[in-house]
């Protein structure tokens, strides 16, 4: 287990697996939200449940932190699932150092007689994808991670397509709907438009544990949630998170009540989240969009993001 003289160290592993900086606060908060003491089961079909998490990480002879590793599920995680995940500093690889740290998390996941492994591989190296593949690891999926950098000008035309057709749908943002009633709503689209994000499994999360993990964050803006409206119906949202380090947000989740499809609504709202970003002064917008999610993929080429490197989710049958 990590002790808190830790996170400093981690946190610069972490930071070179993904697009922006992992900070300890950020890690300090993460831990907040997850119960100390993990709680497994099975089911009527003896598959894993429950909830935990187990974290490693790996030294040199110096005593110095060069690798990272964690296995987890959550309470909502298919049954029989683990997400496992190594990090090894960039330059201390192909010392064995992965290798050590995967018979270990594999020694966990005998333990708890886990029968699927899922991890996410950055597709710009190809030799971890090798590291994957040889453990016997197939790509299951492609998740593109795409940007738009905001001070570049709107693409020509961008004006008229931030109009649904649907005359009735009106746009406001979170903090100017206040109170339960609306988030409890935000919470019901989410729940029930999870299951058509290609590659979803496993249930979504209770509302008490998603307030915990949306609203009630400390960095959460509730100004960077753009809802579209029927009334006082909520038909669709977009969430941007801020990164503050690097000036920049993330559109975290982009989303239409399946009744309101094909009327423009998911476009109207992501150029009206372009614009507020724009608005604000932010460098850039990440997003990631899995490659058989072709109706948000075609949207966000025609805005202007930009394909980066991203990641293959690799799984692998225990």
């Amino acid at each position: 287990m990590l002790v808190p003289d830790d996170y400093e160290t981690v946190a610069r592993i972490m930071s070179g697996h993904y697009s922006e900086a992992v900070t300890v606060q950020k890690m300090m908060e993460e831990d907040a939200l997850i119960p100390a003491k993990g709680s497994l089961s099975r089911d009527e079909n003896d598959r894993l449940t429950g909830h935990d998490r187990v974290r490693l990480i790996a030294e040199n002879s110096e005593g110095q932190i060069v690798g990272y590793g964690h296995a987890w599920r959550a309470p909502w995680s298919p049954p029989g699932v683990l997400y496992e995940q190594i990090i090894v500093d960039a330059q201390q690889r192909g010392r064995g150092t992965g290798q050590e740290m995967f018979e270990a998390l594999m020694a966990y996941t005998h333990e708890v007689r886990a029968n699927r492994i899922f991890c996410e591989v950055r597709d710009d190296e190809p030799e971890s994808v090798a590291f994957a593949a040889a453990r016997e690891f197939k790509t299951e999926r492609h998740l593109f991670e795409s940007v738009i950098e905001l001070a570049e000008p709107a693409s020509a035309g961008i004006e008229q397509l931030s109009r649904p057709t649907n005359s009735r749908i009106r746009f406001a943002a979170l903090t100017d709907l206040p109170g339960e009633e609306i988030e409890r709503q935000l919470f019901e689209l989410y729940r029930t438009t999870h299951p058509d994000i290609p590659g979803f499994e496993g249930e979504y999360m209770w509302y008490s544990e998603w307030r915990k993990r949306k609203v009630d964050r400390t960095d959460f803006d509730s100004s960077l949630v753009l809802l579209a409206l029927d009334e006082e119906r909520i038909v669709g949202a977009v969430e941007l998170m801020v990164f503050e380090d690097s000036q920049s947000v993330y559109n975290d989740y982009t989303c239409v009540d399946a009744a309101y499809r094909g009327q423009g609504i998911a476009l109207a709202l992501k150029i009206r989240s372009i614009e507020e970003a724009r608005r604000r002064g932010f460098r850039y917008i990440r997003t990631n969009n899995d490659s058989l999610n072709i109706p948000m993929l075609t949207i966000n080429r025609k805005l202007g993001y930009k394909p980066v490197p991203g990641y293959y989710q690799m799984i692998c049958s225990v």
